[in-house]
């Protein structure tokens, strides 16, 4: 279908385009200005009718593709519904006074998402959160057959699960798609149960790649504007020829629903996941033991190289693969088996995945040289993997719902901030609550709501303990603007921001002179 896109927009510009243009490259007058302006009665010229025949035709293609990579996909799509028992279930909230009652914890919850089958033995994919705290758990296919879900494998860190079924026969199932081969535009196609909406399908395109969201710490995302609302977790986004590129995860909104931001985990990840959870019953993943952040401008003009070329490392962990095949802080890993990594999550990706048997060989730039380095991963220890680690470094990332992404000051030379402690921020969400209040990559956070915070570890007990509705300060130091405090509340208007700067005794002193 790909190459019949550039008729296809053509032909949609057809249809609004005006039988003559005006040019405005003139400078205008202001008595022309002024003056009445005469409409032509002829300016729009109507479209013969072979024109628009021809329009319509292209357009139903696009329509045609659109239906036919659904409805392969419609009957292997599912409901997901559970039963939980929970401390949040709608009677608790509306009776608050059972708070302390034994019944509390046995009032049932209902709740609701989107699988897909993957195997016509009966093997579903859905994100764990949709079945996280479930009691009881049922699939519900479009031709109204309902099963009971007998056994369930989950991989938290991924935010997927794996549900098996025990059909009476074979049932329609997704093939899997190559993700690494959509691109940015792409047109896909989402399924899913929005609001109990079944088999509800919605298009649009591939908005980015390589995305991170929230706590989902070993996730690569799609972002799409196609819409993809509360329920639709755990369903399939499908290329035009219906195959999975990626399983519906989340979106980013201030009402709840859709708002043209919506998260798919990449499909190469999904099913390497699916596969480790059907096999050996949790995921084995692969590790360089390496701290790492993207390559922005100004760390590419200090070492001669393009910006988001490649991945800057800033710290290589003692007794890892990284340090045993050689790799220096100061590196910029820009190839791992010959595939261009030019992201932290690109590079986190493509290494858990890669074979644990094999030699592997990554390419730096140190010096400005490049470096070819043979190199044999280990699996990630699990006490990394706990810490909230992305490739098993030492001092540990941390990315909270915020938006920001975090390391432990390390007190190298690439940092000239005045105090020893703290956490640096490496990365920032665009268009997170952190971009928006200002917050900045190379800031280093100090205190958090007057807490002192020394590593990630104590940032993530400091922001456990903070909430939006109270506010969160954070005090900062950043290598040019000095000291300031940035506090982000969520108001009744939503969330707002407030900054502050912090001088020091002798700017006070100064000043009052």
């Amino acid at each position: 279908m790909k190459s019949t896109v550039p008729s296809i927009l053509f032909v949609w510009l057809a249809l609004f385009a005006f039988g003559e243009s005006q040019s405005f490259a003139q400078p205008l007058d202001s008595e022309a200005v002024n003056a009445p302006q005469v409409i032509p009665t002829k300016a729009v010229t109507s479209t013969s009718g072979a024109e628009l025949e021809a329009a319509v035709s292209q357009a139903n293609l696009l329509s045609q593709a659109f239906r036919d990579a659904a409805n392969r996909v419609i009957p292997a799509t599912v409901k997901v519904e559970t039963t939980l028992r929970s401390d949040d279930s709608p009677m608790n909230r509306m009776f608050p006074y059972l708070e302390n009652s034994p019944r509390r914890r046995m009032i049932p919850s209902e709740g609701l998402g989107t699988g897909v089958i993957i195997d016509p033995k009966g093997t579903v994919l859905t994100n764990n959160h949709v079945v996280e705290d479930a009691k009881d758990i049922r699939v519900l296919l479009s031709d109204g057959r309902e099963y009971k879900v007998t056994d369930r494998k989950t991989d938290k860190e991924s935010d997927l699960a794996l549900l098996t079924i025990n059909p009476e026969e074979a049932l329609p199932s997704a093939k899997f798609a190559d993700s690494d081969t959509i691109d940015v535009g792409d047109w896909v196609v989402a399924v899913g149960n929005p609001f109990n909406f079944e088999s509800t399908v919605s298009v649009g395109i591939i908005s980015a790649r390589w995305r991170t969201i929230g706590d989902v710490q070993r996730g690569d995302f799609l972002q799409t504007d196609a819409a993809i609302n509360p329920g639709n977790s755990g369903g399939p986004l499908l290329n035009l020829h219906g195959e999975v590129v990626g399983i519906n995860t989340a979106i980013v909104s201030q009402t709840g629903s859709n708002s043209g931001v919506g998260f798919a985990i990449a499909s190469n990840t999904a099913h390497w996941v699916a596969d480790q959870l059907a096999t050996k019953g949790n995921v084995a993943r692969a590790y360089l033991g390496v701290g790492i952040e993207m390559v922005d401008a100004k760390r590419a003009a200090s070492v001669g190289t393009k910006p988001r070329e490649g991945v800057y490392v800033n710290s290589v962990r003692e007794k890892t693969p990284a340090k045993d095949a050689g790799v220096k802080a100061n590196d910029i890993i820009l190839t791992f088996d010959g595939r261009n990594v030019n992201s932290p999550t690109q590079l986190q990706s493509t290494v858990e995945r890669s074979d644990l048997e094999k030699e592997h060989e990554i390419t730096v730039y140190r010096d400005k040289e490049i470096i070819k380095l043979p190199i044999k991963v280990a699996i990630l220890p699990k006490s990394l993997l706990a810490s909230g680690s992305i490739l098993g470094e030492q001092p540990a990332f941390h990315r909270d719902v915020l938006g920001l992404l975090v390391i432990t000051l390390n007190n190298s030379e690439q940092y000239s901030y005045e105090s020893s402690e703290g956490v640096v921020v490496i990365d920032v969400t665009r268009g997170s609550l952190a971009a928006n209040a200002g917050i900045e990559k190379r800031m280093l956070i100090t205190k958090v709501n007057d807490k002192p915070v020394k590593n990630t570890d104590e940032y993530i007990a400091a922001r456990k303990e903070s909430s939006l509705e109270n506010g969160i300060t954070f005090h900062i130091e950043s290598e040019e603007d000095g000291h300031q405090e940035i506090t982000i509340k969520r108001d009744k208007k939503g969330v707002s921001d407030d900054k502050k700067d912090k001088k020091s005794d002798e700017e006070k002193s100064t000043e009052k002179q």
